[in-house]
């Protein structure tokens, strides 16, 4: 069968027809990107005009004693900057964005340091690094009672703790902690629990052993089922542990949080491969100094109350009264005091709030104990 064609002519004149549109897609690409080597240029410039004026504010700051971090000043920035963006840059990039700014401007008054319940490239660390930034300085410890002693003792200026899982509920070891630790409540943040599959290798084919905590492997056990049904399990004390343990290891993959990878090296293989996808854990900021009110706070309380018939209801019908909304409580066993027990509280407001400090004034007065942890900035 002949196959008919284009006559030669025609062909020239559509490969001229496209020569063209090419031609002018790339010197309009070469011309848009000028413009953005230009805004860049400016961008670049106007940073470090803005980390002028940040050094000259970190010499005030340090002739009157003044913290570096300042919470409610930055969650005042990053709202006003999220009210006023038209897009399309999302609102997620920008926090991300000027939080990296804040703390390289920190950096640039004094480096801060921040303890995290460790090792490094743990969810605690990850929540630390989106909180204060990659130019803070970060130290890892052992344990949550270990990120309060350095806090408190001043090796660190702030700390990170995990005080609830969306999953795995409230960690009581971090409210035991507030118990008898003079430190605030001045940040709270929330991070997605998604797990990574990596390795030194580029692909999943040749995998036959993966490590991780135990936890890990449960949440992950759908996908683990599906895409690596033949390959061993070998349980790890974290995932941190777990993705340093592979990096001289061929045919292993670890399941760890996105950092470890960025720490040891390593290929991510496979994203969010977690079963439930809604995991979340909210930590707590925690230093010497309090917060200043914003637009939106939020302020912690413990308390104990007497063992009588109505006592709780009592105590929270204090605030009902006065349209305080609770958006959180939990109750824990007092520490060696069998069947008295401690009410842990978020409310709504500032504890400098006109309506906030009368109900807790009059809390305290039928209370058998109770402790301000503090106000803070709601997460954004």
């Amino acid at each position: 069968m002949e196959i008919s064609r284009a006559p030669h002519s025609e062909i020239q004149y559509f490969s001229k027809i496209l020569g063209k549109r090419w031609n002018s897609a790339l010197r309009k690409i070469d011309k848009l990107r000028k413009e953005i080597t230009e805004l860049d240029n400016q961008l670049l410039g106007l940073l470090n005009q803005r980390a002028g004026l940040s050094v000259e504010i970190g010499k005030e700051k340090a002739l009157k004693g003044d913290p570096i971090y300042v919470p409610h000043r930055e969650r005042e920035i990053l709202d006003d900057l999220i009210s006023k963006n038209q897009g399309p840059f999302p609102n997620s990039a920008v926090e991300i964005l000027f939080r990296e700014i804040f703390s390289a401007s920190r950096a640039l008054q004094e480096p801060i340091r921040v303890s995290f319940l460790g090792p490094k490239s743990t969810f605690s660390h990850q929540a630390a690094v989106k909180h204060f930034g990659h130019s803070s300085q970060f130290d890892p410890a052992p344990s949550i009672e270990s990120v309060f002693n350095a806090v408190e003792q001043g090796k660190s200026d702030y700390g990170v703790v995990p005080v609830e899982n969306s999953t795995e509920g409230t960690v009581n070891l971090t409210l035991d902690c507030f118990v008898d630790s003079p430190l605030l409540i001045c940040g709270e943040m929330n991070l997605k629990v998604s797990h990574f599959l990596m390795s030194k290798q580029e692909d999943i084919a040749g995998i036959k052993t993966v490590h991780s905590h135990p936890q890990p492997f449960a949440q992950c056990r759908n996908w683990l089922n599906k895409n690596l049904p033949t390959a061993q399990q070998v349980p790890s004390s974290s995932t941190a542990s777990a993705a340093e343990s592979i990096c001289d290891k061929k045919n292993s993959a670890a399941i760890a949080g996105k950092l470890a990878a960025e720490i040891y090296g390593l290929n991510i293989l496979a994203e969010n491969i977690q079963d439930r996808q809604e995991n979340s854990t909210r930590f707590l900021i925690i230093g010497k100094n309090p917060a200043q009110k914003t637009a939106k706070d939020k302020t912690s309380i413990l308390f104990s109350i007497p063992d009588e018939a109505g006592s709780l209801l009592k105590m929270l019908q204090l605030f009902a009264r006065k349209g305080i909304n609770l958006t959180r409580i939990q109750s824990r066993p007092l520490r060696n005091h069998p069947w008295e027990y401690l009410f842990y509280i978020d409310i709504e407001g500032h504890k400098d709030e006109e309506t906030v400090s009368k109900a807790i004034k009059t809390l305290a007065k039928r209370c058998l104990f109770l402790r301000n942890l503090g106000s803070y900035p709601q997460k954004g």
